[in-house]
């Protein structure tokens, strides 16, 4: 870092109406990589004056600027990227412990490296809202104007703000100075920050709309209550700035304040800044972000772009862009104009850097009563890339000799199988090949210094209880084993061997718990570097063998790679990919029924045919996995479809539909099902799971009939009237009709009912004498064991149409018992049968 940064004593502005308190510089380089930002909260200064006067500065925490050498600037008019770790602190819940931020910093200012900003709110980099409230007096507030000078100037930054400075949500001006007077007078010469940056408070009916797109004053976020956000300002530019308070929190109107500045952010992102809970539930403490500048064709602007949790401290690419805000990966860009930066006469450098301040110890509150901390959380940045060094490019994969494919991130099937061949492909690129056209300002990546003194450092995921080494002859040195290979453009190789193999011990992430294992780390000095010439790309390849002796899959987690060149750091991580535990048993199948009937040509066929597997010896189903289903109709049509298990227990049972949306048409599905030919139908299904286990043979039969209906339906009894044991009645009649009715479709029908047992008396089986008769207005028959024809219907109706016999009877039409002698004295009960026959008259 030193070969690249420097830390300088500030030139320090004051504001018009007063004295610029935050004057110290206090970063400091912690190692070849590392700076911190600020240096605890600092003291509370008191300057005895006199007996009648002390002065006293309060804790106002502690501010720093890091900036670029003047031989390593940013040129604005190529693209450039640098990337870096950011660290905010241990989550405390407090804004005194959490609070203030970093940011990053592109600046022309003509200070230089001694340029810098104000402290707690202002980051390092923002100019200080001071307001001087004299002991007699009016008070003299900041505006735009006065704010602005002590910022730092002709700038764009990219704020990483951990503390809500928002008026009137638990925010109180905050004192810097004062004069307190030896006799009970009171104070004097008050000093205080408005501590309202991020306040949305609009003036008197206006809103500005800021200089940047998307640029709202203050912060208009959904939920900022997640210790943190991040923004993109222009600290330099008056119109960042703006007074607000129309009617001024009580907080504030308590101490005399009637106005305040807030600051126009654009594109606000909520952002958890302090450390964090990553995926696997590992702690965070490190954030990575990558910032990039992409300067447009004509040179009057560029965009700004940053990508923050990119990827975690393994350098596990991270993808989490989901509402969930742990470890959520969020990236935003700006169009900066470039008259921002003052540059001139084809002069695009400016300096970059990072500023940062924490927070305040024994800060006023609303009361006038210090608040009580025991610390602040220091801000630190180590740099991993910077600008004008390569933009190398790396990638992964996993190759299946075996099965014969590739996995990658991107891959929906990432399943090998145990004992398979399986490689660890890296591939390592100088740029991207995004060569411009020739008269074109901006020159591409590929025309960036070469990438040198590269050390691959390879981490192999579940080493060796999941993935073992695979050697091979070298074909470089003969009578040497190698484990895999560095090939480079030229198809010269560098041998992996074993000796380029170490042990480390750690713990990893198996599906659902972690657990400990031995990992096996790869490392290797590249004996060529990366350039746009002769070496632009490099793969490196290492040879494996999958492995799960377990009794369930093993899913092996992304495992880190690292390149790490003299002027690049790179790195990209495995794809996560699934060992099959290894099958030792048979799959089989079971139809629950056998026999079904199918109308012929009904509307939206379906048969649905119920199957229950199970494993031999018994193993339990997984959720998800997919089946394979092969339909095999009378030998002349097969089909497949597809099922997932949706349970998880020793048996699995699936419904196989057959209907036409399996089939290529209807006419298709009817010609299968057809009345004439192989009637009933043989259907054959067998089933195979995802590890290519096939179920035994399961047979259904679908008899194909007619499209008809005819159906009779009656009442399971008809009772007639009492009698007195003299009654010579002819008739008697009914006492309820019951019903008689006939359902049909498609299918004339005739209705016939004969007597199966004449009524008899139910203790001594004698007869009752007389007859059952059947009237209506067209005939009068006697009914005995020969059926007697009741009704017929020989239309053909296209639906369902039901007819109710019974409808029709009168007191003295339908069933009609005739007495001819006398009966003696009892219960008879006899029995009736209704038959129902297909009677196509037409």
């Amino acid at each position: 870092m030193d070969d690249y940064m420097v830390i300088d004593t500030p030139t320090v502005i004051n504001p018009p109406n007063g004295t610029n308190y935050f004057n110290k510089n206090t970063a400091s380089i912690q190692n070849e990589d590392t700076a911190k930002l600020t240096n605890g909260p600092g003291q509370i200064v008191d300057e005895g004056v006199s007996i009648f006067t002390n002065i006293v500065t309060q804790n106002i925490g502690t501010m720093g600027a890091i900036w670029s050498k003047d031989s390593e600037t940013w040129d604005l008019s190529q693209k450039q990227q640098i990337s870096a770790w950011m660290n905010f602190g241990p989550p405390a819940n407090s804004s005194l412990v959490n609070g203030e931020g970093l940011a990053f910093v592109l600046q022309n200012d003509n200070r230089g490296t001694k340029a810098i900003g104000t402290g707690l709110q202002g980051l390092g980099v923002y100019g200080y809202d001071l307001t001087h409230l004299p002991r007699v007096g009016t008070p003299n507030p900041p505006s735009p104007e006065s704010t602005v000078q002590t910022a730092v100037k002709n700038s764009v930054a990219i704020e990483f703000d951990t503390n809500l400075n928002k008026a009137g949500e638990e925010m109180y001006p905050t004192y810097l100075h004062y004069e307190k007077l030896g006799i009970d007078l009171g104070k004097s010469n008050q000093h205080y920050t408005s501590n309202a940056f991020d306040s949305d408070i609009d003036k008197a009916g206006t809103s500005g709309t800021g200089i940047l797109p998307d640029s709202f004053l203050g912060l208009k976020l959904s939920d900022n209550k997640n210790w943190g956000h991040i923004a993109f300002s222009l600290p330099g530019n008056v119109n960042s700035y703006e007074n607000i308070f129309t009617n001024a929190p009580t907080t504030y109107t308590n101490l005399n304040i009637s106005t305040g500045i807030s600051l126009f952010h654009s594109n606000a992102k909520v952002a958890n800044l302090i450390d964090d809970i990553d995926y696997f539930g590992r702690s965070v403490n490190w954030h990575h972000v990558t910032i990039t500048w992409t300067p447009d064709e004509n040179l009057l602007a560029g965009t700004l772009s940053y990508i923050y949790n990119d990827k975690d401290e393994h350098g596990i690419d991270n993808t989490n862009k989901t509402t969930d805000n742990t470890f959520k990966r969020i990236e935003s860009s700006v169009k900066v104009p470039m008259n921002t930066f003052d540059v001139h006469n084809g002069n695009y450098n400016v300096r970059w850097g990072f500023t940062g301040a924490n927070s305040s110890l024994g800060q006023l509150d609303a009361d006038g009563k210090k608040t009580n901390s025991e610390k602040v959380a220091d801000k630190y940045v180590k740099l991993e890339t910077l600008p004008d060094s390569p933009n190398p490019i790396a990638n992964s994969s996993i190759t299946d000799n075996t099965l014969n494919k590739t996995i990658t991130d991107q891959s929906t099937d990432n399943n090998v199988n145990s004992g398979d061949s399986v490689d660890l492909n890296y591939e390592i690129k100088h740029a991207e090949d995004n060569n411009k056209t020739s008269d074109s300002k901006i020159l591409p990546d590929s025309q960036k210094p070469s990438w040198k003194d590269i050390v691959a450092a390879i981490q192999i995921p579940d080493m060796e209880t999941y993935l073992d080494f695979r050697q091979e002859d070298s074909p470089n040195t003969p009578g040497q084993k190698r484990i895999g290979y560095i090939e480079y453009q030229d198809g010269t190789q560098d041998d992996l061997l074993i000796s380029d193999v170490s042990l480390t011990s750690g713990q990893a992430e198996s599906t659902s718990t972690r657990v400990d294992i031995n990992s096996r780390l790869v490392t290797k000095k590249l004996s060529k570097d990366l350039d746009n010439a002769d070496n632009k790309i490099t793969n490196i390849k290492i040879f494996g063998t999958a492995i799960n002796k377990d009794l369930k899959d093993h899913l092996v987690q992304k495992a880190p790679a690292y390149f790490n060149g003299s002027n690049a750091i790179i790195s990209t991580s495995s794809p996560e990919f699934n060992i099959r535990y290894e099958k030792n048993w048979s799959l089989m199948a079971k139809g629950l029924e056998e026999n079904y009937t199918l109308r012929f040509q009904q509307d939206n066929p379906n048969i649905t045919l119920p199957i229950e597997l199970s494993y031999n010896p018994e193993q339990k189903f997984v959720p998800g996995d997919e089946l394979i289903v092969d339909i095999n109709i009378d030998n002349e049509k097969k089909i497949e479809s597809k099922i997932n298990v949706t349970g998880n227990d020793t048996t699995e049972k699936i419904e196989i539909p057959i209907n036409e949306t399996i089939f290529d048409s209807a006419s298709d599905f009817w010609n299968t099902f057809s009345l004439e030919k192989n009637n009933p139908h043989r259907i054959e299904i067998t089933v195979t799971d995802k590890d290519s286990k096939v179920s035994n043979n399961v047979q259904f039969f679908v008899e194909v009939i007619p499209d008809k209906t005819l159906r009779v339906d009656a009442s399971k009894s008809i009772s007639f009237k009492n009698i007195n044991y003299s009654s010579k009645a002819d008739y008697i009649h009914r006492q309820d009709d019951g019903y008689v009715k006939v359902t049909s479709r498609n299918n004339p029908w005739q209705l016939r009912t004969r007597v199966v047992k004449p009524l008899t008396k139910s203790n001594d089986n004698e007869q009752f004498v007389g007859s059952l008769l059947y009237i209506d207005d067209d005939q009068r028959s006697a009914l005995d064991d020969s059926p007697t024809l009741i009704e017929e219907d020989n239309h053909s109706y296209s639906e369902e149409t039901v007819k109710t016999i019974s409808d029709t009877w009168k007191d003295d039409t339908g069933v009609i018992l005739k007495q001819t002698g006398l009966n003696e004295a009892g219960q008879y009960v006899g029995t009736l049968e209704w038959s129902l026959a297909d009677a196509d008259i037409n």
